[in-house]
C-alpha cells in the first residue's frame, strides 16, 4: 500500500513537471512573437531602461512612481495623461522610466530655433544654403531631397521638422545655428535642464535611435509645455498641410506639399468631443516603437497626453482615446 501510495505520488509530480515544462516552452514562443512589457522594443538597450535617474527628485514633479490607471494601456510601456490646469494626473505608466523619445525629440530642436528667433539672432525668412550632402539611409532614412547648394527658408525647415517630421531638416536647422550638430545637442540639453527635463539627454536633433539619446513620458510633457509658450510652434502645430518652395542648387524652384504625420489631423482618427490639438509630435523608431505627445484644451482647461513604445499605430490612438476618455 505504502509503495502504491507513493508511486501516485510520483505519478502525480511527473505530470506536473512534464505540464509546467510545456506551459513554459510555449509562453517563450509566445513572448517573442509578442513582446511583454518586460521584453519591450526598449529591452534592445537594457541599460537604457534600467538607468538610475540623472539629478532626479521625485519632489519636484507633479507625477509619482506609481503607477495610475496603468492597467488600461498594456499595449504602450509609457503613458502619461495630466490635467495641466489643475494638475491632476489622470494616469501614469511608468512615466519616470527613460525611453527612446523618437522624433519627439524634434520639439526641443524646434524650442531651440523659435528661441533664436525670437533673441533676434536668427530670422525665420533667412535662406539657409545647404553646404553638404546629408545621408541617413543607413537608419532606415529614405535619401534627402535637399542637395548641397540648396536653398530654403528657415521657416519652411521649421514646417517640415514639425509637420513632415523631417529629419534631415532637424540636421540642416542645428548645423545652420550651431555650426555643428554636436554644439546644437548641447544647447538642447542645456534647455532640458532649464526646464527641469533631467532624465533627458540628447545627442541628436531628430531623434533616431541611439544609446544615449533618451529621454521620459514625464520629460517629453515639460517639453511639450516649453514647447507651447512659443507662438511660432503654436501657429506651426495647427497646420494640416503645407505648401513651400525651395530652390536647387541650379536655382529651380521646386514646389512641395507636406502633410501632417498626426493622424487626428489625417482624419484616420476622430478626436474625442471638444477637445483641440494645440501642440503635437508624432514619433516612430525601431526602439522607441510609435509614440506621441499632445498638448489639447477642453473646456477652459489644458491636458497633455504621452503615449509611446506602441505596439502599431492603432494601439497608440487607441491608448491616446483611452486616456483623453478619463476626463468625462
Amino acid at each position: 500500500m505504502i509503495v502504491r501510495n507513493f508511486l501516485k505520488h510520483m505519478i502525480v509530480c511527473v505530470t506536473i513537471c512534464i505540464v509546467f515544462t510545456i506551459a513554459t516552452i510555449l509562453n517563450c514562443n509566445i513572448d517573442n512573437r509578442f513582446p511583454s512589457e518586460a521584453n519591450t522594443r526598449l529591452a534592445v538597450n537594457e541599460s537604457l531602461h534600467n538607468a538610475a535617474p540623472v539629478n532626479f527628485k521625485l519632489s519636484d514633479t507633479v507625477v509619482g512612481r506609481e503607477g495610475i490607471n496603468d492597467s488600461l494601456f498594456s499595449d504602450c510601456y509609457y503613458a502619461l495623461f495630466i490635467d495641466e490646469t489643475d494638475n491632476v494626473v489622470y494616469a501614469a505608466k511608468n512615466a519616470h522610466t527613460r525611453m527612446y523619445p523618437a522624433s519627439m525629440t524634434k520639439l526641443m530642436t524646434a524650442i531651440i530655433v523659435a528661441e533664436k528667433i525670437e533673441s533676434g539672432q536668427i530670422s525665420e525668412n533667412d535662406i539657409v544654403t545647404v553646404s553638404h550632402h546629408y545621408d541617413l539611409t543607413y537608419e532606415g532614412v529614405g535619401p534627402c531631397e535637399l542637395q548641397t547648394g540648396s536653398q530654403i527658408s528657415v521657416k519652411d525647415l521649421l514646417y517640415g521638422l514639425l509637420i513632415q517630421s523631417n529629419n534631415y531638416y532637424g540636421l540642416i536647422l542645428a548645423e545652420y545655428i550651431s555650426s555643428d550638430v554636436s554644439s546644437f545637442c548641447t544647447l538642447m540639453n542645456e534647455k532640458a535642464l532649464e526646464i527641469g527635463a533631467t532624465n533627458t539627454h540628447y545627442v541628436n536633433p531628430h531623434g533616431l535611435d541611439n544609446s544615449d539619446h533618451y529621454s521620459t513620458a514625464y520629460d517629453t510633457y515639460l517639453v511639450i509645455k516649453e514647447a507651447y509658450t512659443h507662438e511660432i510652434i503654436k501657429q506651426i502645430d495647427t497646420c494640416h498641410e503645407y505648401s513651400y518652395t525651395y530652390y536647387n542648387s541650379a536655382g529651380v524652384p521646386i514646389e512641395t506639399d507636406i502633410s501632417a504625420t498626426n493622424l487626428f489631423y489625417r482624419g484616420n482618427v476622430t478626436l474625442p468631443s471638444n477637445y483641440e490639438i494645440a501642440v503635437w509630435k508624432t514619433g516612430t523608431t525601431d526602439g522607441a516603437g510609435n509614440c506621441l505627445v499632445l498638448l489639447l484644451t477642453k473646456d477652459g482647461h489644458e491636458y497633455v497626453a504621452v503615449a509611446s513604445n506602441g505596439e502599431s499605430k492603432k494601439a497608440l490612438y487607441d491608448a491616446i482615446i483611452k486616456l483623453l476618455c478619463l476626463v468625462s
